[in-house]
């Protein structure tokens, strides 16, 4: 359960509107991205919330170029992005008042401690951090539900997590995941969500980079319980996720389509509704009779045949009746019933 909402399969999947840091670093934007989230009907929108410090080795801050292009590029924009305490409690306002869950990714122990001031309900956990056991464990002793992205990771580093947060007695959600942004349709390998779930007996969720619909809609119905898209006000803005992201208009439709698909599914009994008890009237088929028959007569192909509407014997009966005798006066055009199989 995530603030008052039940998270399982018996229930419907839980939406979450991933901001990340598509805000680039402007409050006003941030907002609009949380009014695009409401209006969508996502469940929650999502943040992320970082202490470079901790992150990263001081001479890799003070001099990125010491490390990988894309380690530089990173810092650069995480540099200019990242929202400070105060834009954070601006944000838990805002969400406070559109009554919208917000969530938050803590990419380290500095930024869970912010968080839990703010009140949290549930913890985001990136895919670089599926294999990172302390900050897993500090979390986990919140006794706070827990999503955990599985991108970038093979199964036995996903099987090594969960075991260790199983021993941790705490809630949590796994989520498939491709970390590429965009991720390529052809390499979402969606069968896994039911494998996940097998394999590791537990709610399994999508986290999905592609830059289409679709596939969202298609986790769930193998079984995610939550999904989590990033959003963005335009793919074009500047920003390392925009690409990868839903504008405003296409997150609503992911919305609704991943309701009218909820819907779709309904149950696994089958019987005929209404609607269809009326079309068998009109369009279902009934033997009827070719010619008179007289009582002891043998039913054959020259005085039955299948008609509509569907007012008598099924013609499934048709090669059972053959050879029959039948047991009474029928008149031409009249529909043979159940009694005139014995």
């Amino acid at each position: 359960m995530i603030d008052g909402i039940k998270i399982g399969h018996d229930n419907p999947c839980f939406i979450i509107a991933e901001v990340g840091i598509n805000h680039n670093g402007d409050l006003t934007a941030a907002k609009k991205l949380i009014d695009a989230a409401v209006d969508s009907g996502a469940n929650a929108v999502k943040f992320q919330k970082r202490n470079l410090e901790s992150i990263y080795n001081k001479e890799i801050l003070d001099n990125p170029t010491l490390d990988s292009q894309g380690t530089e590029i990173l810092i650069d924009v995480l540099k200019e992005v990242e929202f400070d305490e105060n834009d954070f409690k601006v944000i838990v306002d805002y969400c406070k008042e559109k009554n919208i869950i917000l969530l938050c990714t803590p990419w380290d122990i500095p930024s869970v401690n912010f968080l839990e001031q703010l009140n949290i309900p549930a913890y985001k956990i990136a895919s670089a951090d599926l294999t990172n056991f302390p900050l897993l464990r500090y979390i986990a002793k919140l006794k706070k539900p827990m999503i955990v992205s599985t991108g970038m990771s093979n199964f036995e580093e996903i099987d090594k997590t969960v075991n260790f947060l199983k021993n941790e007695d705490v809630f949590f959600v796994l989520l498939h995941c491709n970390s590429t942004y965009p991720s390529p349709t052809e390499l979402l390998n969606l069968n896994l969500i039911p494998e996940l779930r097998e394999k590791f007996d537990v709610p399994i969720g999508y986290s999905g980079h592609e830059s289409i619909i679709i596939p969202s809609v298609t986790a769930v119905n193998l079984g995610a319980v939550i999904v989590e898209r990033h959003i963005t006000l335009d793919k074009n803005m500047k920003g390392l996720d925009q690409s990868a992201s839903l504008e405003p208009r296409e997150f609503k439709q992911l919305v609704h389509f991943i309701r009218d698909s909820e819907k779709s599914m309904g149950s696994s009994l089958k019987k005929m509704t209404r609607g269809e008890i009326l079309q068998r009237e009109v369009l279902g088929k009934s033997i009827v009779c070719s010619s008179n028959i007289k009582k002891g007569d043998s039913f054959s192909s020259e005085n039955i045949q299948v008609k509509t509407p569907a007012r008598g014997l099924s013609p499934q009966y048709y090669f059972e009746l053959l050879g029959k005798s039948s047991s009474r006066d029928l008149k031409k055009g009249e529909y043979l019933q159940n009694e005139d199989l014995k």
